[in-house]
C-alpha cells in the first residue's frame, strides 16, 4: 500500500483524485489532507480517508478539529505542510492546489520530502519553472496535456524530439471575433464545451491564457524552447497531446474529457493498472479535427509566448497579473477583452523591479505584486 498525499483536495482536481484513490482502497493510504480552509467537504474527507494530517490554510473552528477522527490532526500553513511530510513520509503527493497559493507546497514537497510530486498546479512551473530543473525526475506533471506528452517522452531521447503538441478545445468562444467578445458575461465564460474545471481555470480556457501556461510549462518541464512548442485547436478534446520526432513520426495520446486518466496514471506511475473508467471507441469518435488558434483574437495566448520566450520574472508577474484579472471578469469590473490589456500592461510595469535571478521567495513575491497591482487598478 502507497502513502499519499492530496494537497487542494477539496478542488476540482483533487476531488477527482481522491475518487481514483477511492476505486483502489488496496492501493493507497491517504496520510494528508489539505485545503485552503476548514469546509464541510474537507471535514467528510477526512472522516471518509481517515488521513494522519488535515491542513489547512486558514486557522480551523474548534469545532471542526472535534469532528476529525480521532487519529486525524490539524496543522495549519507551511510549516504545518512540513511537519506532516516529515512524519508521514508520503511516496507520492498531489499538489492540486490551485493559483499563487500552490507555489511554496509544491517546493516544500521537493526540498522537504523524497515523494514523488504528482503536479496540477500550473502556477509552480509557469511562475518558477527555472528553478524546478534539479527535480525533474521527481516531477509527474498531471495536466492532461503535459501528462500525455511525458508519457511519450519518457522512451524518447531528447534529440529524437523535433515538436511538442498541445491541443485546445478553443474553448466556448471559439471562432468569435473581438466585437462579440466584448459582450461576453461571465456565466458564458464558465460554460466549458468539453472540461469540467473549476472557475479560474474555465475562464482561462475561454481567453486560451491556460494553452499559454501550457505552453510555457512545456519549455521548463521538457526543457525545449517555446519556438518547439505548438497549440492546435482540437474541437473533440480526445487527443491531448502529440510529439513528432525527427525522422517524421507523430505520437499522440488519447482518451475521454476525464481527468482521472491522467490522475491514475500519476498515482500508479511508473505501472499501469486496468482502469474501470469508460474507455475510448475509436469506431464511435467520428472525425477529428485540428487548427491553427487565432493570435490575434485570442491575445493572451500571444502574450504568454512571449513572456515564456523572456522568463523570469515576466512568467511569475503574468501569473499574478492574470488571477487578478479573472477575478475581475468574474465580478463584473471588466470585460473579457479587457483581460490581456490588463495583464500586459501590470507586467510590463512591474517587470523592471523584479529583474535578476529567481528563487521562490522572488518568484511568489513577483506574483503577489502582480495580483496586488492589477487588481488595484480596476
Amino acid at each position: 500500500m502507497e502513502e499519499v498525499a492530496i494537497l487542494g483536495s477539496t478542488g476540482s482536481v483533487g476531488t477527482q483524485a481522491l475518487d481514483v484513490v477511492r476505486r483502489h482502497p488496496d492501493r493507497f493510504k491517504v496520510v494528508i489532507l489539505s485545503a485552503k480552509r476548514a469546509s464541510r467537504r474537507l471535514l467528510e474527507q477526512a472522516k471518509a480517508f481517515e488521513p494522519d494530517f488535515v491542513i489547512t490554510e486558514e486557522p480551523a473552528p474548534d469545532g471542526f478539529k472535534r469532528e476529525l477522527p480521532t487519529k486525524t490532526k490539524h496543522l495549519t500553513g507551511l510549516l504545518g505542510l512540513s511537519l506532516a511530510l516529515e512524519r508521514t513520509k508520503p511516496k507520492k503527493v498531489l499538489n492540486a492546489v490551485s493559483g499563487i497559493f500552490g507555489i511554496e507546497p509544491s517546493f516544500r514537497t521537493l526540498e522537504h520530502s523524497n515523494a514523488l510530486l504528482l503536479l496540477a498546479n500550473k502556477e509552480t512551473v509557469v511562475a518558477a519553472g527555472e528553478l524546478l530543473k534539479p527535480y525533474l525526475e521527481r516531477i509527474v506533471p498531471v495536466d492532461s496535456e503535459h501528462n500525455a506528452l511525458f508519457q511519450v517522452l519518457r522512451n524518447l531521447k531528447r534529440e529524437e524530439v523535433k515538436k511538442l503538441y498541445l491541443t485546445a478545445s478553443g474553448g466556448p468562444f471559439r471562432g468569435m471575433g473581438k466585437e462579440e467578445l466584448k459582450r461576453v458575461r461571465p456565466e458564458q465564460a464558465l460554460k466549458h464545451p468539453r472540461w469540467r474545471m473549476g472557475k479560474k481555470i474555465t475562464v482561462d480556457s475561454a481567453t486560451l491564457m491556460n494553452k499559454g501556461f501550457e505552453v510555457i510549462e512545456a519549455r521548463y518541464l521538457f526543457e525545449v524552447p517555446v519556438e518547439r512548442v505548438e497549440v492546435l485547436v482540437h474541437p473533440q478534446s480526445l487527443v491531448h497531446g502529440i510529439v513528432e520526432t525527427v525522422d517524421g513520426h507523430h505520437f499522440l495520446v488519447a482518451y475521454p474529457t476525464d481527468m482521472r486518466y491522467p490522475l491514475q496514471h500519476a498515482l500508479f506511475y511508473p505501472e499501469r493498472v486496468a482502469t474501470d473508467l469508460p474507455t475510448l471507441s475509436w469506431t464511435s469518435v467520428g472525425k477529428l479535427e485540428f487548427e491553427r488558434p487565432d493570435f490575434d483574437t485570442f491575445e493572451c495566448l500571444k502574450l504568454a509566448y512571449e513572456y515564456g520566450r523572456r522568463g523570469f520574472p515576466h512568467t511569475a508577474l503574468l501569473v499574478g497579473a492574470d488571477e487578478a484579472a479573472v477575478e475581475l471578469f468574474l465580478e463584473g469590473k471588466i470585460s473579457f477583452t479587457d483581460i490581456p490589456a490588463l495583464v500586459k500592461r501590470t507586467v510590463e510595469a512591474l517587470a523592471p523591479r523584479f529583474e535578476g535571478p529567481p528563487t521562490v521567495e522572488r518568484a511568489v513575491e513577483a506574483a503577489a505584486a502582480a495580483y496586488a497591482a492589477a487588481k488595484g487598478s480596476a
